[in-house]
């Protein structure tokens, strides 16, 4: 286990590959942790030095509360403690669902460290878009068998055994074959259980009193982008496609028959997309 110490707490990271050009992978939820991208998306590392990390509060990292007034602007600094740490100038970025948020603002913050850009199912860009992608996600998303769960006292207290039976009955209707759910990886620890769901309800509270807005942003941006979607995924294509509108050098690839986890649904396909496009 490696861990970066940063201000405020520590940082949970490993990597695959031993050479090729640095590609940091953001992971979604917000607050799941590294973890679900694992051990499928390790394929990076084989023609990529790829480097997984928990975001500060998910996982395996470690914090204090302090940071939580302004946690994307904490978020950036620590990617760019994670890439100095590494000692390279200038790093890709992978965002996943909402990493590809995370991804966006290091870019926009800190443009003059960024190699390229791929947002793999990313979530949208906005926190308008993404307040409406929720509604949307809210109708139909089956809460019957969730509503009783999340009134368990196993529940309540983060056992890891009840939040992984949680997420396994809600991501069924994030693939194309729901059955397909049961090869998502995740195990978490009492202490990651609990704090998932705090660390998403911190950002989607924050996002809804603190607007942004990447697009603007990513309009005036040189930065090569590939972004990648599943004809199948939760999320409506048309965000997907805001993103390709709105960043001039971008590729879109849509991936058939796939959700929202293309490294399950359609790996060899996801794979080969990202390893032409890193060249």
């Amino acid at each position: 286990m490696t861990m970066l110490t940063v201000t405020g707490g520590k940082l949970f990271y490993q990597t695959f590959g031993q050479s090729g050009k640095p590609l940091l992978i953001l992971h979604g939820g917000p607050g799941l942790g590294c973890n679900y991208l694992l051990p499928q998306m390790s394929e990076l590392g084989k023609f990529s030095f790829a480097i997984f990390y928990d975001q500060r509060g998910t996982g395996q990292s470690i914090s204090t509360a302090d940071w939580q007034s302004n946690p994307y602007e904490i978020y950036c600094q620590d990617i760019d403690s994670l890439r100095k740490a590494l000692g390279f100038e200038k790093i890709s970025l992978l965002g996943h669902s909402y990493g590809g948020v995370f991804a966006s603002l290091y870019a926009l913050r800190f443009p003059q460290h960024v190699d390229k850009m791929i947002y793999v199912n990313s979530v949208p860009l906005s926190s308008a878009d993404y307040l409406e992608f929720s509604n949307h996600r809210n109708k139909i998303i089956d809460k019957s068998q969730l509503d009783v769960i999340r009134q368990t006292e196993d529940f309540l207290q983060g056992n890891p055994e009840t939040i992984e039976k949680f997420y396994r009955i809600y991501f069924k209707t994030y693939f194309a074959k729901p059955e397909l759910a049961s090869d998502l990886s995740l195990t978490m620890t009492p202490q990651a259980a609990i704090n998932n769901f705090k660390i998403y309800e911190l950002f989607y509270s924050y996002l809804s009193k603190h607007a942004f807005d990447c697009y603007q942003g990513l309009k005036k941006t040189n930065l090569p982008a590939l972004i990648i979607a599943g004809d199948k995924d939760v999320i409506p294509l048309h965000y997907s496609e805001r993103i390709h509108e709105t960043i001039p050098q971008s590729v879109y690839k849509v991936i058939k028959d796939c959700g929202h986890f293309p490294y399950i649904d359609q790996s060899e396909i996801l794979f080969e997309c990202i390893e032409r496009f890193l060249g």
